[in-house]
């Protein structure tokens, strides 16, 4: 009976321990689960304070991270992408490195390995790193950019392009590849691709008005003024800042200017020179509109404006003598002409003008010696077609 007391109390001591261990086995287990929980919310913590660029915070979060899981990939990307936005780009390369060894599988790594070769200005090893990235994730539109900014570094400007077209194809609403193409066509001289890219652009972005104003300068270069004045003129309209509302309006002027249609540009002109009553360039600007549409009395008020506050100027002294002329005050033209120093620019002109005032005087040999000297050159200016217009407006005899 002894014996069986015994043995029944030694087995209830041996399940006893096994209890105390099974015990300890399942804290321990929870300990290690809660540990990894708490990791991630740490590691989700870190996140969230770099995305608001708190990088103290969220160097002290990953680095408590580590503290629990030091095989976390996210938590040494992190800690990499926090040591690069703090310029330690030496101590962030381990880091990436290291992420590829736990977890080779993970494209952002290549990335920034490329953002950290690119620093270097070695844009060939870049370009190695952006395109691995790019081949394990292919419609990552940051690694596509990246990928055509070191190609156009390494003058590889048609593998940019090329890149650009089959992306866009396979992203067809994306607009920062628009643009990005857009800018790359008009660098390379092909202003009417860079035209269609920017107007699709404007199109699926319609309040974006970067992309207005690129498509409004790209007109410019094609030389399509009204298209360009229809678009300064939304962007004005809808501007609160004041001085760009102002460029705007200076755009809207020289457009209208270039399109011919001098009334409007007149308009646009007179309230620049509101707040800007002291720049001669306005008034100038000004003079000429009001020459195209045949105001000569307004022209010449204005180009005495831009002389008072540039003395000399042969531009505005130029504009003074085609308004006396279509005024009929040929001789103080004449004046005026011969006073202005003559330049490769404006001598055709300033000859041709001479002549005309001389004829008009009845200074017959004088004026076919200055035709002599005009027709030595070309008169191309602006104001010799302004003054074409003024005459034609006025019913004078040019």
């Amino acid at each position: 009976m002894q014996r069986t007391i015994a043995l029944f109390l030694a087995m209830f001591i041996v399940a006893a321990c096994a209890g105390c261990e099974t015990q300890a086995q399942s804290k321990k287990a929870a300990k290690e689960r809660w540990e990894k929980v708490s990791s991630r919310m740490k590691l989700d913590m870190a996140v969230q304070e770099y995305n608001l660029q708190n990088f103290q915070q969220a160097a002290k979060a990953v680095e408590q991270c580590l503290d629990v899981d030091p095989d976390v990939p996210a938590a040494h990307l992190l800690r990499g992408k926090l040591l690069l936005a703090q310029g330690q780009p030496e101590q962030a390369e381990p880091e990436l490195r290291t992420v590829l060894q736990l977890n080779e599988k993970l494209h952002e790594p290549w990335y920034w390995l490329g953002v950290l070769a690119q620093q270097k200005r070695d844009f060939e090893q870049a370009q190695v790193f952006y395109s691995k990235a790019m081949s394990m994730s292919p419609l990552e539109v940051d690694y596509i950019l990246a990928v055509v900014e070191v190609y156009v570094a390494l003058d590889r400007c048609d593998d940019a392009a090329a890149l650009l077209e089959h992306k866009i194809a396979a992203l067809p609403e994306d607009v920062s590849l628009m643009i990005t193409a857009a800018d790359l066509m008009l660098r390379q001289g092909y202003n009417q691709k860079a035209t269609r890219l920017y107007t699709r652009a404007a199109r699926l972005k319609p309040q974006d008005n970067d992309v207005a104003e690129s498509l409004a300068y790209c007109h410019i270069l094609s030389r399509r003024w009204k298209e360009a004045a229809a678009i300064f003129d939304k962007l004005a309209a809808n501007c609160t800042d004041i001085d760009q509302r102002k460029t705007y309006i200076q755009m809207l002027a020289i457009s209208n200017m270039n399109a011919a249609q001098y009334s409007r540009a007149q308009s646009y002109y007179t309230r620049l020179s509101i707040e800007e009553t002291d720049n001669a360039d306005i008034w100038f600007q000004m003079g000429q509109a009001a020459l195209g549409t045949g105001a000569a009395q307004k022209a010449f008020v204005c180009s005495q404006r831009a002389l008072r506050l540039k003395p000399n100027w042969p531009d505005a002294m130029a504009l003074k003598g085609c308004a006396q002329y279509i005024l009929k005050n040929y001789t103080a033209a004449l004046q005026t002409f011969q006073g202005i120093t003559k330049s490769q620019e404006n001598e055709a002109l300033i000859w041709l003008m001479e002549g005309r005032s001389h004829q008009k005087l009845g200074h017959i040999e004088r004026a076919r010696q200055a035709y002599e000297r005009s027709l030595q050159m070309k008169p191309n200016s602006e104001l010799a077609l302004l003054l074409a217009n003024a005459t034609s407006s006025t019913g004078l005899s040019f």
